[in-house]
């Protein structure tokens, strides 16, 4: 046997052996490794490998392989860290690097077009929005028919709110997005009450330094959130305070779900969350009901502070045949440029 093919089968062992040496080790160790998954998906189990399809099976082999293999979390900080340090890129097909260490969420090959929605090239037609106004329109009169009252609450986009963060790469061609061509169409050609406040979390913002919207994450905080809602609020007759009026404190910290995807969450500073000491709104005796994307879930503590009963479910389970009959006085749908499919959806008689 010469040399070189010594060699070969000298870097075979080493590569087979080091590969073997990783699982008793990783057991060692394993108790004191952080094993917690920050990615938002589930990882692939050997039950699904073995319900997989013959001719899939060893894409889901691998994808197993690949999930579960020792030291994997670290390694993915690792070259995550890496990345980010010296290359200045994100390990995420899902997540745009802004300046200043702010994330935002990217167009992707199984996402929505978050960069082609702030760069104002996504839109309806005429026939799309004229369909989801009737639509609309025809929910929120068989409402009030029973004495309830329909609020449209739409979330402005982080990009839009925070644009000075975001990279020279991607000029804005046009200032009308989605939520705004669909916001103002539905406030010129229905009798809706269409909350949509893009232009006051700019004014609040450019009065403060405490962010209205998370660095790492694709939400707004729970000072972001209040804002919308105030103006939601004062559509169904409640009460507001003043924004400067709010004793706002730190309401602990999050690790933000797009510093999570692309395994950034040791590198980034958390987030700080704030909400306002002083909230103590006048009790209300009405009930609410919310259907909404994650936005809507920073409604939740100011809502439940103020009415008797409120609970909230997922935008995709609105049924619009059996929502007049829900029995709450307010229901509040919300939704944002990503969750326009869905309402669409949602709203189609059947």
């Amino acid at each position: 046997m010469n040399l070189k093919k010594i060699k070969q089968y000298a870097f075979i062992g080493l590569f087979v052996g080091g590969m073997s040496l990783a699982f008793p080790v990783f057991n060692v160790f394993s108790k004191q490794l952080s094993l917690d998954n920050h990615e938002n998906r589930l990882l692939t189990t050997l039950p699904d490998v073995l319900a997989s399809p013959l001719g899939k099976l060893p894409d889901a082999l691998n994808t197993f392989l690949a999930d579960n293999s020792p030291f994997r979390y670290q390694l993915v900080i690792a070259n995550a860290n890496l990345n980010y340090d010296v290359f200045h890129t994100v390990e995420s097909d899902q997540v745009l690097m802004g300046k200043n260490d702010w994330l935002f969420f990217k167009d992707g090959p199984n996402a929505a077009t978050p960069v082609a929605n702030y760069q104002g090239l996504v839109r309806m037609n005429q026939d799309q929005l004229a369909q989801l106004a009737q639509n609309l329109q025809s929910l929120a009169d068989a409402y009030a028919a029973r004495g309830g009252q329909l609020v449209i609450s739409f979330a402005p986009s982080k990009d839009l709110i925070y644009r000075e963060y975001m990279p020279e790469d991607y000029p804005v061609l046009s200032e009308v997005d989605l939520t705004r061509q669909v916001a103002d169409y539905l406030a010129d050609n229905t009798s809706l009450e269409i909350s949509y406040v893009p232009e006051k979390l700019l004014e609040i913002k450019s009065q403060t330094s405490m962010p209205l919207f998370f660095k790492t994450d694709t939400h707004w905080n729970h000072a972001g959130a209040l804002i919308a809602l105030d103006d939601v609020l004062q559509r169904v007759g409640g009460e507001a305070q003043r924004f400067v009026d709010y004793d706002f404190h730190v309401n602990g910290t999050q690790s933000g779900d797009l510093a999570n995807v692309s395994a950034l969450y040791t590198r980034l500073e958390a987030d700080q969350d704030y909400y306002p000491a002083n909230y103590a709104p006048v009790r209300d005796r009405r009930s609410v009901i919310v259907y909404g994307d994650s936005f809507s879930e920073y409604y939740m503590p100011y809502l439940t502070a103020q009415f008797d009963n409120v609970w909230r479910d997922a935008l995709a389970n609105l049924d619009r045949n059996t929502l007049p009959d829900c029995g709450a006085d307010i229901v509040i749908i919300e939704a944002n440029e990503r969750s326009f499919e869905t309402l669409c959806e949602v709203l189609q008689p059947h």
